[in-house]
């Protein structure tokens, strides 16, 4: 395992704990992106592939399902994607990933990306829900090459309606991203959380939103700077560029409104970004 998961996390494994395994490997043919391998053990697995665009760009949207009844304790979810050279996908999720109260282990996910030369990725999964009392560790690394372009977006929802203060806390939420970009340093980026600190590091807030895109510039820098400060009830929003990596924080208690500013900001930058308009997923409206 790689940054964040050490052998203890895997121990203590009972007949009621599920390892889910998913591998995908996008390539070109004719012209149009496509699904060419794809492996799974578990239940987590593709649930549908679309191509709304009605373009030649010929992008999927692939749909990613996780199992409805959420996780818990013990439970392992290990992703890897691979798109070969020149590929294009869009993934995400038709629910919200929820986190439940565990037993004293640990909720483990894993993600790894490969973007090979002229490719590009579309993170966009839905929620993630963290309850009380749960611990979680989520590792995710992308690897781009030269020309590979990409943009992630996630949303950390803490409780259902975000934590009240006799609700609870949890007891940990251990989240490390690392973009590894072809000519600049990247980004490693953790945040942790546990039952004495999670005010403090949220600030009183109760969702947290991010959203990275590269390759990016100044110019983009000032059209999404000018997104977030033209936009209500977001109490906290920044964002920044290093090197080509554009980097947006957003903290609100109002969930659907970070949702419609991080959807948006996506909307407008996809065009930069990928070279594609927007087309929103059909799942994200049901």
């Amino acid at each position: 395992m790689f940054n964040g998961f050490d052998q203890g996390d895997f121990l203590s494994k009972s007949s009621d704990d599920w390892i889910s395994r998913l591998e995908l490997n996008f390539v070109l043919q004719e012209g149009c992106s496509v699904l060419k391998k794809i492996s799974h053990i578990g239940p987590i697995l593709v649930q549908k592939i679309f191509y709304p665009e009605n373009d030649k760009s010929n992008i999927p949207h692939v749909y990613l399902l996780q199992p409805s009844g959420g996780l818990v304790g013990g439970d392992q979810i290990h992703i890897s994607v691979c798109l070969e050279s020149g590929s294009k996908v869009l993934l995400t999720t038709p629910g919200s990933t929820k986190f439940y109260r565990t037993n004293g282990k640990y909720i483990l996910q894993e993600h790894i990306f490969k973007l090979k030369d002229n490719t590009s990725l579309e993170w966009l999964p839905q929620s993630s829900i963290f309850f009380p009392n749960t611990k979680v560790k989520i590792n995710t690394i992308f690897h781009l090459e030269p020309g590979a372009r990409i943009i992630i977006g996630e949303i950390l929802c803490f409780g259902s309606d975000g934590w009240l203060d006799n609700y609870g806390s949890p007891d940990v939420i251990d989240i490390f991203l690392r973009i590894c970009l072809p000519y600049c340093s990247g980004l490693r980026d953790r945040l942790k959380i546990d039952s004495q600190n999670y005010i403090d590091k949220l600030h009183g807030f109760k969702i947290s939103a991010s959203l990275f895109a590269a390759p990016s510039n100044k110019e983009t820098l000032k059209v999404v700077r000018s997104l977030i400060t033209s936009t209500v009830d977001i109490q906290i929003g920044g964002v920044t560029l290093i090197d080509e990596l554009l980097v947006v924080r957003l903290l609100s208690n109002n969930n659907q409104r970070i949702k419609e500013l991080l959807y948006h900001i996506w909307s407008v930058i996809r065009p930069i970004i990928i070279g594609q308009e927007a087309v929103m997923p059909r799942v994200w409206f049901t």
